[in-house]
């Protein structure tokens, strides 16, 4: 009886450290999920969640993750290429995956390389839940961790940071960088208090300037609510609901717009026939200038009051998911009210996020101006 009382007591002993091994984290939507107390392989879904892991360990954004999707060398090849040069030997072999959008999630490449959590926009919880691959990823022992830095990144991009510090462990990193965003929002906020409506210049926010057939505006949502908390009306959000609508450049021409702002990046390579602003970390104001001339060029843009007035500007996309959306909320505020915004510097704003959290030196261009 002794040894059998023994015996439990001793397993009891041997569980403990098992059951505090394991933690519990609440996703952006409100799942709770099982994770170990360490997790140190970690595949990102989509490589643009690397945005967020940046300023949570600017030393090296990868010392976590085993994988990664395609979609930055293709979406954002600028910032591709400057973490390939810093971390050459870690961008040219961490294994891929395909975008969770597009192709299904391959489990058993995920149980190959051992890994413990699989990070995933919000966007693609119902498509995942649906087609199953969430069922197979709980059966194979690997979590699911959904954030969100896109479909409303004022909103989720700073929970999602503070989540994904939790995991890491990198809570003091994660309340800085949250710290540093809400700082920069607030005094815009300040600034902008007392706009009236007649006070609001009307703007057109183009989606992918020069990508595929004219015209893709934003609705209410992510740069589309960029410009209202900039101080502007943008003019996608009463014609829909959807984060972005396609209208016929014709609708275009008899708009009193005061401003029109495209978003841009250097999507040649990967898609010649782009005609695009080729914003980011490699860009050229030379390059820049010929692009505005080409967009110029598409059929009845000439004819826009905006465009004959250089009322034109452009402005890097990736800020649309990137937790540096606040240098994109203070210079479309800059554009519009220069009074308001004196003594906002937002180039030194972004320049001061790259020192403090990134791994690498700003450099670049990531809004232009139509000369």
């Amino acid at each position: 009886m002794f040894r059998k009382c023994l015996l439990l007591l001793c397993a009891c002993f041997i569980t403990l450290p098992a059951l505090a091994a394991e933690r519990q984290i609440t996703d952006l939507l409100g799942r709770t999920v099982t994770l170990p107390s360490q997790v140190d392989r970690i595949i990102l879904s989509e490589a643009r969640l690397m945005y967020i892991l940046m300023p949570l360990q600017k030393d090296d954004p990868f010392a976590h993750v085993v994988a990664w999707s395609d979609d930055m060398e293709r979406a954002d090849p600028d910032t591709y290429i400057k973490l390939a040069e810093t971390f050459p030997d870690t961008v040219n072999t961490l294994p891929r995956f395909g975008h969770p959008g597009k192709v299904t999630f391959d489990i058993e490449k995920a149980l190959t390389l051992d890994a413990q959590l699989v990070v995933v926009n919000q966007a693609y919880h119902q498509l995942w839940q649906e087609n199953g691959t969430l069922d197979k990823l709980e059966k194979a022992g690997i979590a699911t961790l959904f954030v969100d830095f896109r479909d409303a990144p004022t909103e989720n991009t700073l929970p999602s940071i503070r989540i994904l510090g939790e995991v890491l462990h990198k809570e003091k990193e994660a309340e800085a960088v949250n710290t540093f965003i809400a700082d920069k929002m607030a005094r815009v906020a300040e600034r902008m208090k007392g706009l009236t409506a007649e006070e609001r210049p009307l703007v057109l926010m183009e989606r992918a300037s020069g990508m595929g057939d004219c015209c893709q505006v934003f609705g209410p949502n992510n740069f589309g609510h960029y410009v209202e908390l900039a101080g502007g009306n943008n003019w996608g959000s009463n014609k829909t609901q959807a984060l972005s609508l396609a209208i016929n450049p014709e609708a275009l021409v008899t708009e009193p717009f005061d401003l029109i702002i495209g978003t841009g990046a250097n999507w040649q390579e990967a898609y010649p026939e782009a005609t695009s602003l080729n914003l980011g970390y490699k860009a050229e104001d030379e390059n820049l200038q010929r692009g505005f001339q080409a967009l110029s060029q598409r059929a009845g843009w000439q004819a826009i009051d905006a465009v004959a007035n250089k009322a034109f500007y452009g402005i890097w996309h990736q800020f649309y998911n990137s937790p540096t959306y606040f240098a994109a909320i203070e210079v479309m505020a800059q554009w519009m009210h220069p009074e308001r915004m004196q003594g906002i510097d937002a180039e030194a704003d972004f320049r001061e996020f790259h020192e403090r959290f990134m791994p690498f030196p700003y450099e670049g261009r990531f809004w232009v101006k139509m000369q």
